[in-house]
């Protein structure tokens, strides 16, 4: 069972690094004023990271409950398996930031930027009490170590 979890949790670091989903950002919008995200661009990518976040702990929660079929002993996934589960995943992400009319490459190079102003953030969700008691109970990201 420790070798199983163990693996999950390095497949999770692998996703988030392969998906480029919570990658630190190079700049800040405090650091370039030009791209200093407006209200609606707060709101929708407040809402993406909330849905993204719940949907990607539920989905690996269902992945540790289910029987692992090829790996009875607990063994690293195989590189097919990896694949697939990428695939999977990167299908379900762009499924996700479709709703929000976002696709990854957006996501990934728009994210850092809009997330890290935190002013604009915590007034949004000041706002919306109901959507930061959400976004409060994501996971830290684990290159970033914020929500």
């Amino acid at each position: 069972m420790k070798n199983i979890q163990r693996d999950l949790r390095r497949l999770i670091l692998l996703l988030f690094i392969a998906v480029g989903l919570f990658g630190g950002a190079t700049e800040s919008a405090a650091d370039n004023p030009a791209a200093a995200p407006n209200p609606a661009e707060i709101e929708k990518y407040v809402k993406a990271r909330i849905e993204l976040g719940e949907s990607m702990r539920d989905y690996f929660k269902q992945l540790a409950a289910k029987p692992r079929s090829g790996n009875p002993d607990g063994e690293a996934p195989s590189r097919e398996e990896m694949k697939k589960m990428e695939e999977e995943i990167n299908a379900h992400v762009a499924k996700i930031l479709a709703k929000h009319n976002l696709t990854i490459e957006e996501y990934q190079k728009r994210s850092p930027e809009v997330l890290a102003d935190t002013e604009g953030v915590n007034r949004f969700l000041a706002d919306h009490p109901d959507l930061k008691k959400r976004y409060e109970a994501l996971p830290p990201s684990p290159m970033r170590r914020k929500r």
